[in-house]
């Protein structure tokens, strides 16, 4: 682990430890020197996160780290803060302060029990064996899941003691955790909903309504997770970076993300669609000629254009807005914007400042749309798929919209890392800056 991170991670718990209730939850052992998890798993009362989120909002602002993505859900508040070091390597660290355990809304266990008997080890607070099981082993009940295999060590030695018993007893009416694994998940969270009615009812009807607020705002906004969307001609070098790109995200977004080619492919390829429909006897099937294709009419391309924005707008409801409403990312290796750069691989011929309107008005935008190029001999020397006129006709589209909102040019003629960097550097400014707003404002934008 870099000293960046070290220092990082060593003035966050320096903050907590003067000025929050708090605790770790696992994977203490090794910080600030070694992280074991892609996370940092905190328990904080919201009272004390609350009184604490500004000035840790100015702590991390006052530093080079940016805040890249930022989660407020009903029980969960993220932060994953990133940093580009001068040598161009990236760091992120992510943040989870948790305010309970919950499952929908429902309570299963407070801050404050986990809190009660927390232990300082010399660099910050942590909760004990049975905290550290209960958290991940309530949750995981509830919603039908197994305990994972890497925390049996933290297992074998919790789930004897009297908390522990005391716990699933009175919240799932178990008398042990040996039962309780017999139980299914279903049963178990409604036992937990009988005991919050009769013991814990307005935190039980609080609970929810947060649960049900937060998740419809999340998923309705585009401020948590993030969308970015490639294009350019082939022999831009594309993949090349959209993999180095994954891998300079390290650990919190490796798993993190999802990836797409051109759309999201709701709805099938057009031919073989016309081909089922008995529109079309014959599918020409050999993809790995994207340029094949014949020039096609106005007719035609309109029809294409709109069976493709069907695609784009269901496809992002259904399935980019359920990734970036959490701290994901979703990567598409072309999107609408190849359409209005690449026409003879869409098939779409139509005017690209009508294609860019239509766009606008009609097909869901990434946040960052990135215009990957080189020069013309440059792309040659790597790919031959596109003649000298081809790439030139692309450039021309990418330099028309190189210069409207959410759209970035990088030319990519040095190392694939350099571009890397320069997009990241892009990415992580107006995250920051989109993140800072929100956390003052609170705002939503759709």
């Amino acid at each position: 682990m870099k000293n960046l991170t070290v220092e990082h991670i060593s003035n966050v718990i320096a903050f907590l430890n003067e000025h929050a209730d708090y605790a770790v939850l696992r994977n203490f052992e090794g910080l600030p020197d070694h992280n074991k998890s892609r996370d940092i798993d905190i328990i904080i009362t919201r009272k004390s996160y609350q009184s604490i989120k500004e000035d840790l909002v100015k702590l991390i602002a006052s530093s080079e780290w940016k805040i890249v993505t930022y989660l407020h859900s009903d029980r969960l508040l993220t932060y994953v803060c990133g940093i580009i070091t001068e040598e161009g390597h990236t760091e992120l660290v992510q943040w989870d302060f948790f305010v309970n355990t919950s499952v929908f809304g429902i309570p299963l266990m407070d801050a404050k029990e986990f809190l009660n008997n927390k232990k300082f080890n010399g660099f910050l607070y942590h909760v004990e064996d049975d905290c550290r099981f209960l958290d991940k082993y309530l949750y995981n009940c509830a919603v039908g899941s197994k305990y994972p295999e890497k925390y049996k060590a933290t297992r074998m030695k919790a789930e004897y003691l009297p908390l522990v018993a005391h716990k699933v007893k009175a919240l799932y009416g178990v008398q042990s955790v040996a039962e309780c694994d017999k139980v299914s998940g279903r049963h178990l969270l409604l036992r937990a909903v009988l005991w919050n009615i009769k013991n814990n009812f307005w935190e039980l009807m609080k609970g929810i309504f947060h649960f049900l607020y937060t998740f419809i705002k999340n998923y309705l906004c585009s401020n948590t997770g993030l969308s970015i969307g490639f294009t350019g001609p082939d022999g831009s070098g594309k993949t090349t970076v959209i993999n180095l790109l994954i891998e300079n995200l390290g650990d919190v977004f490796r798993t993190a993300h999802v990836y797409y080619h051109f759309r999201p492919m709701m709805l099938g390829n057009l031919g073989e669609v016309a081909h089922s429909a008995g529109i079309k006897k014959d599918v020409d099937r050999a993809y790995d000629k994207p340029h094949r294709g014949g020039k096609t009419g106005i007719v035609s391309s309109l029809c294409r254009l709109v069976y493709y924005s069907l695609d784009y707008i269901l496809g992002y409801w259904a399935k980019v807005k359920s990734m970036t409403r959490i701290t994901r990312i979703v990567i598409f290796d072309r999107y609408y914007t190849d359409i209005i750069c690449d026409s003879r691989r869409s098939r779409i011929y139509l005017p690209p400042k009508f294609l860019y309107s239509f766009g606008r008005l009609f097909i869901p935008s990434l946040n960052y749309n990135i215009l990957l190029t080189a020069k013309t001999e440059t792309i040659l020397s790597r790919k031959q798929e596109l003649g000298i006129k081809g790439i030139e006709a692309i450039n021309s589209k990418i330099d028309y919209l190189k210069d409207k909102k959410g759209y970035y040019k990088i030319i990519n003629e040095s190392t694939p890392q350099k571009a890397v960097v320069e997009i990241l550097q892009i990415v992580f400014e107006e995250q920051q800056q989109k993140n800072l707003k929100r956390l003052k404002y609170g705002s939503c934008k759709i």
